[in-house]
């Protein structure tokens, strides 16, 4: 965010998040993703247009990211995160959502990464894959289904 300059106008997603949560995002995202060895800090990506991209494309963020994000929280950002995992773990997993995919959704990130994105791998229904054969996942499969809650842990 510190690269394009940000505008905000009435009825636009940025206008409601205002310059000093945007500017708090920022701090957080650095503190998150620092740059290091050739890769830009999430400070540096996360520019506006991408938060923009992210939160279109997942709306139900927005209100999270707007309690994780409100100035009683200070500036530190260890803080910040310290107290959001310690009473609203929601409102962390949200910020941490949006910065995380606001980063890795960046050409120029993912680029540097070597990734150039989903790339579509045809099958053949009749060959059975070879990790299936050797039973890879047959421990998984007698696991079952198992997930983290972020609004509890």
């Amino acid at each position: 965010m510190n690269a394009e300059p940000v505008e905000i106008t009435p009825g636009d997603s940025m206008f409601e998040l205002g310059r000093d949560r945007i500017a708090t995002l920022a701090s957080v995202a650095d503190y998150l993703i620092p740059a290091a060895h050739g890769m830009p800090s999430a400070g540096e990506v996360v520019t506006a247009a991408q938060l923009r991209f992210v939160l279109r494309t997942r709306p139900d963020l927005f209100d999270p990211l707007i309690a994780a994000l409100r100035y009683e929280l200070g500036d530190d950002p260890s803080v910040r995160l310290a107290a959001l995992a310690a009473h609203e773990p929601e409102a962390e997993a949200a910020l941490q959502m949006v910065i995380v995919a606001g980063y890795y959704t960046d050409a120029g990130v993912r680029s540097r990464l070597g990734y150039q994105g989903q790339v579509a791998k045809p099958v053949n229904a009749r060959d059975y894959p070879t990790y299936l054969e050797e039973g890879l996942l047959d421990k998984v499969i007698e696991r079952g289904p198992i997930w983290r809650n972020p609004t509890t842990g």
